[in-house]
């Protein structure tokens, strides 16, 4: 294609931005009380989901989205989570980051059989330590958490003078399996951007669920961050492209201090942008001054 017809393309692509599409992940998942536990319910079904404008992919999901619904408690709760599955085949649910009894870790003929299509199984354990958490699928693992059965465990400091001081969060789940390269379950310009008054002091949570590794890069802003794996760091460190490996769960806040709508993408370039446009792990800082 000669430069204009490219231009165009790039044009065009950031105007459709942020494009709707059918289906949202990352919904606070509401619990009933038994006694003092939190009980969840959580079913693993086979869905289609929109990943981008137009573009219809089989999926793997807990409660029907990708990424499934954030699990959200205060440490030393005691909570619940049923499992039913409804896929075809056999699944289970790991606990990532999260301290649990043995029996409850959700790994297949190793700590419990795996829950057969039409099962059920329930996990219960306390919740610790506080920080940024993961649960997915290790049952066929690199399919089935590659088409979506991956989701958010949040879990709250007691006291939460221990962490930062913050305005508003704002959680990041990075994926690069079956569904192209995703942020939050989405593809640019399917993509969300993050808001924020002048002033304000925005965390970001991330989590990489995938299987390469994602430097992030945010224009403009540092990141200061304090937190790695859920664990705050002895030294928090400041820097503009934070690289997120597998399995890694990342916390770091950004002062909105600059007004503008600035770049927010992964910066190994093809996650990123082609010569069609930018797609995949792109979104944007809207800093309202």
């Amino acid at each position: 294609m000669d430069w204009q017809e490219m231009d165009r393309h790039h044009r065009e692509g950031i105007e459709a931005f942020p494009a709707a599409t059918e289906g949202k992940g990352n919904q606070l998942l509401p619990y009933t009380m038994d006694g003092d536990v939190k009980v969840f319910e959580l079913t693993c079904s086979e869905i289609e989901w929109e990943v981008e404008p137009g573009k219809k992919v089989r999926a793997m999901a807990y409660n029907g989205t990708v990424p499934g619904p954030v699990i959200r408690v205060t440490e030393g709760d005691k909570v619940r989570v049923h499992v039913r599955n409804q896929l075809q085949e056999s699944t289970c649910v790991h606990w990532h980051g999260l301290r649990v009894p043995n029996n409850m870790d959700g790994v297949p003929f190793i700590t419990q059989d795996p829950i057969p299509p039409g099962g059920s199984f329930t996990y219960e354990f306390v919740a610790k330590p506080f920080g940024t958490h993961m649960y997915h699928s290790h049952h066929n693992s690199a399919q089935q958490v590659g088409l979506g059965l991956l989701g958010a465990f949040i879990i709250d400091p007691k006291d939460p003078g221990v962490e930062p001081a913050y305005d508003r969060e704002y959680l990041i789940v990075l994926n690069d399996g079956a569904h192209g390269y995703t942020l939050n379950g989405k593809g640019f310009p399917a993509t969300e951007p993050f808001t924020a008054k002048l002033g304000e002091r925005v965390r970001f949570r991330f989590m990489n669920e995938g299987v390469m590794y994602h430097p992030m890069h945010l224009h403009g802003f540092a990141f200061e961050v304090f937190a790695r794996d859920g664990y705050l760091l002895p030294q928090p460190f400041r820097c503009d492209t934070l690289s997120i490996g597998p399995g890694e769960r990342w916390d770091a806040i950004v002062v909105a201090d600059e007004p503008g709508v600035w770049a927010f993408h992964c910066h190994i370039l093809p996650h990123a942008e082609s010569q069609m446009g930018m797609y995949g792990m792109v979104t944007a800082f809207i800093v309202e001054g």
